[in-house]
């Protein structure tokens, strides 16, 4: 499953300018949800693993998978922002369920 270009947040210019002035901020376990208002008219998503935190690829890929996974399920309900979901160390895969709550 991948989501198409006009649901993701371009990396480089995008991360930087959401993660300095969000308008919104989320935090429950070890996500860190941030969002700013986008001139699109459909919510974009971005996530920041990093790798220092979890070792394996195929974890970091399993954690974005469930995270793109929620986003798709909510998509038609989220207002026009952009996301980035920020994943501390020690989420495990089955405590994912935190997400859904936020």
């Amino acid at each position: 499953m991948s989501l198409s270009d006009k649901y993701k947040v371009p990396s480089n210019p995008g991360f930087s300018g959401i993660l300095s002035k969000p308008d919104i901020r989320l935090s429950k376990g070890n996500f860190l949800v941030v969002g700013k208002q986008n001139l699109e008219e459909n919510p974009r998503l971005g996530i920041s693993i990093k790798k220092k935190d979890y070792k394996l690829s195929t974890k970091r890929n399993i954690l974005k998978r469930m995270v793109k996974s929620s986003f798709m399920r909510s998509i038609k309900t989220l207002p026009s922002l952009d996301f980035v979901v920020v994943i501390g160390p020690g989420e495990t895969i089955k405590n994912m369920k935190t997400l859904n709550e936020l």
